[in-house]
């Protein structure tokens, strides 16, 4: 995914780069350039054209009843709150699972987690769009109070996109594949945004060091201290992030750290809006965190 430095009209962006298609519990987002991200910390760089690969992504999060049959086919781990009444509902979004537990259950689906990039493109619905129903903030719209995450069935009938995708905006936060390294309580090492390439297979790390195998897809211009940055720099960064997340110490300081999208039923207004990211250390869970999935296009 490579950013598209001369500007585009809006309107070519939206025919050019967002045709779906459905197909019953997933959506098809064609490939092509749209805009993404927002001024500030807590997003990608932004306002700015990507261009993004075509994909599928889940019309929903992955449910309790879905995780079982992960966990009972290859003895997973169970999710934290397995045994919790209030969280255990076979039809609610499985939560208490870290992004490691995500990427695996994916992975056996025939799946991966989205990256940030994916995740937003689909949520914003290729016109960029604050929240799946448009661009005023409706509290009513979205599953923002309370004490556990609805059933898929309960969800405010407002909180969809156009193409049918669901709680985007409410019920639980999710994990998305973008992984850094946290360094003094900020994940990225101070970085606005990174390339997003991660892989599942430890071998790549060895190849991404010896200069082989795909760096990063995607390596905007970002600015850290208000210095810009070159895409090649940027991509150099990632790798010795990659490097230090890898080969890291407890004693260094630095863990490795994941993206979240998508606000939940304990979240404040502002991380309603679809350009907001959270992050988390990858090893962690949370009652609100859950995930969907998502698979590439066959070229």
């Amino acid at each position: 995914m490579k950013p598209i430095l001369a500007a585009i009209p809006l309107a070519m962006v939206l025919s050019a780069g967002f045709a779906s298609t459905s197909k019953a519990d997933m959506v098809e987002i064609k490939a092509g350039p749209v805009e993404l991200g927002a001024p500030d910390k807590n997003s990608l760089v932004g306002p700015a054209i990507y261009q993004v690969d075509g994909f599928s992504i889940d019309v929903r999060e992955v449910t309790n009843a879905d995780y079982q049959k992960f966990v009972s086919a290859t003895g997973h781990r169970p999710a934290a709150f397995a045994d919790d009444k209030d969280f255990n509902i076979p039809t609610q979004p499985v939560t208490g699972v870290s992004w490691g537990d995500a990427q695996a259950y994916c992975k056996w689906a025939g799946k991966r987690l989205p990256s940030e990039v994916e995740w937003e493109k689909a949520a914003r619905s290729g016109d960029g769009r604050i929240y799946p129903w448009g661009n005023t903030f409706k509290a009513q719209n979205a599953h923002l109070t309370g004490e556990v995450p609805l059933k898929h069935s309960a969800y405010p009938k407002q909180d969809i996109t156009p193409t049918g995708i669901k709680g985007l905006a409410g019920g639980v936060s999710e994990w998305v594949r973008d992984v850094q390294i946290a360094s003094g309580g900020v994940c990225g090492r101070g970085m606005s945004v990174q390339p997003s390439y991660v892989s599942d297979d430890e071998t790549q790390f060895e190849k991404l060091l010896s200069g082989g195998g795909k760096l990063a897809r995607f390596a905007p211009a970002c600015s850290v201290g208000g210095k810009a940055f070159s895409p090649a720099i940027v991509a150099r960064n990632q790798k010795l992030s990659m490097t230090l997340a890898r080969l890291g110490k407890p004693g260094w300081g630095m863990q490795k750290c994941a993206y979240i999208k998508g606000n939940n039923f304990s979240g404040r207004e502002h991380m309603t809006k679809l350009t907001n990211r959270l992050w988390d250390y990858t090893d962690s869970y949370a009652e609100f965190v859950g995930f969907r999935c998502a698979k590439s296009t066959q070229k």
